[in-house]
């Protein structure tokens, strides 16, 4: 009876082994959760901001619209300019770039 221990206890111990030398360690499972977030997350923040950006482009067009309907009115044009200084820094806080038209 002996004899059987010996051999079962030795093949747990191989299987262990086994396990042992194919299991992901800590650093093996943060490269891979660190390369899933490198992939994943760009595409979900452009998601995510694309109804800010509309936005910014919304409030920049209707500026546009006020600036040359107003040109004539220095305090209107005071306020698109402040509110456009505003415009970019919510754009450069999300690091928005902004695409200038030709």
């Amino acid at each position: 009876m002996a004899g059987g221990k010996k051999t079962t206890l030795k093949e747990v111990g191989e299987t262990l082994a086994f396990i042992a030398e194919r299991m992901a360690t800590k650093d093996d499972v943060r490269e891979i959760v660190r390369a899933i977030i490198q992939e994943e997350v760009p595409g979900i923040v452009a998601i995510e901001l694309k109804p800010v950006r509309n936005d910014l482009k919304q409030i920049r067009e209707r500026l546009d619209a006020l600036e040359q309907h107003y040109a004539n009115l220095k305090g209107v044009t005071k306020e698109i300019d402040e509110i456009r200084g505003e415009v970019r820094a919510i754009e450069k806080r999300l690091g928005i770039e902004r695409k200038i038209a030709a």
